[in-house]
């Protein structure tokens, strides 16, 4: 973080950015818009990363299980969840999801953030998440959008779109039609994230650094975030949010239900 106090911080500001959009919502306890986590609630994060969304749901009450292809990554959340007072069971799975150890209907609520883009079979994967859930089980999907990918590749490192990074690219429709063809019917799809897109095209231009978020890189990350927060804070400032997310989204999120068999 840059020493100026004039410019603000980019991770606060995506993370405010996300509790504006409505995630991971302690007093509504939804992990997304509309999808409230209960005690006793049998969820699974696939591809739980370093586990944010599975640690709220777990402050929910929900009987967690998550999944990821790094042992690590995996043993450091199981870890720190079993420490915690929850009341619910804490299980951490690693596993590439070929298929997933669970058995059919297992899952009440099933989440995937930032995944699918890095499979091969992104079809067979979704199936196989879906095969886990019960019939009208919630999905809780997010994929980078099309758009977003298209803007930053003007400056992303060209490892960025290799194995094991990102090796497809989702449209809208590609998106939407993938989820149908899977057997889950779409409740609401809608884009986030306008902030990161150009915020990491703007620090690629300086840097190749992929695990650096730290706007001090550059003084136009550093600018961008100050812009960011006043449009936050202008009048109209949501309304032009969201118009932002709409046209240069960096991610699209897909709620969606498991259609029943009958």
């Amino acid at each position: 973080m840059s020493s100026d106090s004039q410019f603000p911080s980019a991770p606060m500001i995506g993370l405010h950015d996300r509790k504006l959009d409505g995630w991971a919502d302690p007093d509504t306890g939804e992990i997304a818009p509309g999808v409230a986590v209960k005690p006793g609630m049998q969820v699974v994060d696939v591809g739980c990363g370093d586990g944010g969304y599975a640690s709220f749901c777990a402050r929910m009450g929900a009987n967690l299980t998550f999944i990821d292809i790094q042992e690590e990554k995996v043993s450091a959340l199981e870890s720190h969840l079993k420490a915690g007072d929850y009341v619910g069971e804490i299980k951490g799975l690693v596993t590439e999801c070929n298929p997933i150890p669970l058995v059919d209907k297992y899952a009440d609520l099933v989440m995937s953030t930032e995944v699918l883009e890095h499979v091969a079979d992104p079809e067979r994967f979704l199936k196989e998440m879906v095969r886990i859930g019960k019939d009208d089980a919630t999905f809780v999907l997010t994929v980078p959008d099309s758009r977003g990918e298209t803007l930053i590749k003007a400056t992303a490192p060209k490892v960025y779109f290799q194995e094991p990074n990102h090796i497809q690219i989702f449209t809208p429709e590609d998106f939407r039609q993938l989820a149908e063809s899977c057997g889950l019917e779409v409740i609401e799809h809608k884009y986030v994230g306008a902030f990161w897109a150009i915020f990491f095209l703007l620090k690629w231009a300086s840097s190749d650094d992929q695990h650096a978020i730290n706007e001090a890189n550059h003084p136009m990350t550093q600018h961008w975030t100050k812009v960011w927060q006043e449009i936050l804070n202008h009048p109209q400032g949501e309304d032009i949010r969201q118009s932002l997310n709409n046209a240069v989204p960096s991610s699209q999120v897909i709620v969606a239900r498991k259609r029943s068999a009958d």
